[in-house]
């Protein structure tokens, strides 16, 4: 009997290692994995934007099986960025972003929605650190 309940208690403990591991490796996943870029306009009108001459507007996608909390910046000419937040970025939605003064540039961050181990950047971090 005794052989029995080692045998059931290594079975347990094997169990537990292979569960760690797997969840270890989903945990390292790099979430900006799943956004893909599916559109990119100088000109796009924007109501935000009425009286631009050069307004740039740029769409991404949720390519993954994960809902994602995403941010994404696009950059003004004046070197400032202006954010969009989406806390839950469903599989195969898009989330989309503008400048009315485009440039051309942008940035995103990304993680999985209910992970509260990880913080998205404020804007003032990505003003202050991406002044390109």
């Amino acid at each position: 009997m005794i052989r029995m309940r080692e045998f059931v208690f290594l079975i347990l403990i094997g169990a537990v290692v292979l569960f760690s591991a797997f969840k270890t490796k989903q945990d390292g996943k790099d979430y900006g994995q799943c956004l893909q870029k599916v559109n990119k306009k100088f000109g796009a009108e924007t109501l935000s934007c009425p009286a631009s001459t050069k307004p740039y507007k740029v769409w991404f996608v949720n390519t993954c099986n994960d809902t994602l909390a995403v941010k994404l910046a696009v950059q003004e000419k004046s070197k400032r960025w202006r954010t969009f937040t989406r806390t839950q970025l469903l599989p195969g939605d898009t989330i989309s972003g503008y400048a009315c003064t485009g440039v051309g540039k942008y940035l995103y961050y990304t993680k999985q929605y209910k992970d509260n181990s990880v913080d998205l950047p404020s804007d003032e971090v990505i003003d202050s650190s991406n002044q390109e």
